[in-house]
């Protein structure tokens, strides 16, 4: 578990660092339009991934641990042409639908290039992270480290030759992401259910097998999306597009915290699925104090590191555009704090099988950020904006820990004494 953890841990920074660095480059080099623009549809991507997500990769890291190799490899073959269909579909869905956005909003940016970028980086992205995740579901985390390197020297070697080239675009810099996704997935092709089988009936089967539980995970996931990223594309028809490159650029700062819970959850959900099966809860009490503790320790040391570096980040990286960031780093420290706990106890629900539990959450959730979105964000600008994410991350805190994980544990001991 810690080699594997160390390897996922890497990984992460290694992805943190490559998105870290080339949102400063945007931040530096690129007008506050194009950042915002390139914002928005690095979100609209996260959305993709999320439903492919929900529907698949989700459920079968839930359903993985209790199947033979001989079955999870099947499986997993099975799956791959149905992450196909859907990552094709949505692609074409969100290429032409950026396209005609970019076109109504008068974008800075050719709307059939940013089009067609944009699809090739959606699909590229969904394979890439179909074998990252076959890749942890087998226990080799070490594997997805080698893929993720090849992804981020191609990334790097492809925004150096924009830069030299001086075609620093949208559309050129998520078809350098799109190309680099096909390059790291080259490291993790060499696997046995790489060679689909034809078997139209087990392919049902399978499909499902994932949807029944990708039926309840999908709309809790949507719903879930919608919250946190919802402010973005809110304050931007509230306060323009220049608010979302503010409200990016600080928050941008803060996603090595983000990045390390998501590591975290990619090596712990399979064991936690494991002890939840046991009902070992003296484990699954001492995994989830340590979990916390551990990122909330991270957490605080990276603000006062980040707290110290803002006035050499400002003045040699940020730049005059983005001056006056440092309250809005803060309390951006103050969301994270509250989301990772959170994101804990979210992934102790997912690996129970309790998607139900997740959507009510998220419902709720929604609800609340719309409100607090519709009321803070006309008053406060961007401050208003975080200032809805952390009420909304604090109602879902206590939801999660002090509702849903006491009521299933009650549940489980009195059905199993």
């Amino acid at each position: 578990m810690l080699t594997h953890s160390l390897a996922s841990l890497i990984d992460q920074a290694l992805l943190s660092g490559l998105n870290f660095a080339l949102g400063l480059v945007l931040i530096r080099l690129a007008t506050k339009e194009s950042y915002g623009v390139y914002s928005q549809l690095y979100v609209a991507g996260i959305f993709a991934s999320t439903v492919i997500e929900a529907l698949i990769t989700g459920p079968l890291t839930t359903i993985a641990p209790g199947k033979t190799p001989e079955q999870r490899a099947r499986l997993s073959t099975l799956l791959l042409r149905f992450q196909w269909q859907l990552s094709i579909g949505l692609a074409l869905l969100f290429g032409v639908g950026s396209a005609i956005v970019a076109k109504v909003a008068k974008v800075d940016a050719h709307p059939i290039l940013l089009g067609i970028a944009f699809a090739i980086y959606l699909f590229a992205n969904a394979q890439r992270e179909y074998h990252r995740s076959i890749s942890f579901i087998e226990a080799r985390p070490r594997r997805v480290l080698h893929t993720d390197v090849a992804y981020a020297l191609a990334v790097a070697v492809g925004v150096g030759v924009l830069l030299l080239a001086g075609y620093f675009t949208v559309p050129a810099i998520l078809l350098v992401m799109g190309l680099a996704n096909i390059a790291g997935m080259w490291r993790s092709t060499d696997h046995g259910y790489a060679r689909a089988q034809h078997d139209p009936a087990a392919f049902r089967a399978a499909v499902a097998e994932v949807m029944q539980r990708g039926r309840w995970a999908l709309p809790g996931a949507l719903v879930a999306w919608a919250t946190n990223y919802s402010y973005l594309y809110l304050a931007a028809a509230v306060l323009g597009v220049a608010a979302s490159a503010d409200l990016n650029a600080s928050r941008l700062l803060l996603m090595p915290i983000s990045l390390s819970v998501l590591a975290w959850s990619r090596v712990a959900r399979p064991m936690v699925s494991r002890l939840f099966a046991a009902r070992d809860w003296k484990h699954l009490d001492r995994l989830a104090w340590a979990s916390v503790a551990g990122i909330e320790a991270l957490t605080v040391l990276y603000v006062i590191v980040l707290w110290l570096a803002l006035p050499w980040l400002q003045a040699h990286v940020l730049g005059a555009k983005y001056h006056g960031l440092e309250p809005m780093v803060l309390a951006w420290g103050g969301y994270f704090a509250i989301n990772a706990a959170r994101w804990i106890g979210s992934s102790w629900l997912t690996s129970n099988d309790q998607y139900k539990l997740l959507l009510l959450s998220g419902v709720a959730c929604l609800v609340i950020m719309l409100i607090s979105a519709a009321v803070f964000i006309p008053l406060y600008g961007t401050w208003g904006a975080i200032l809805s994410l952390i009420i909304v991350e604090a109602f879902d805190l206590l939801l999660i820990w002090v509702v849903f994980l006491p009521m299933l544990r009650r549940k489980s001991k009195s059905a199993h004494p």
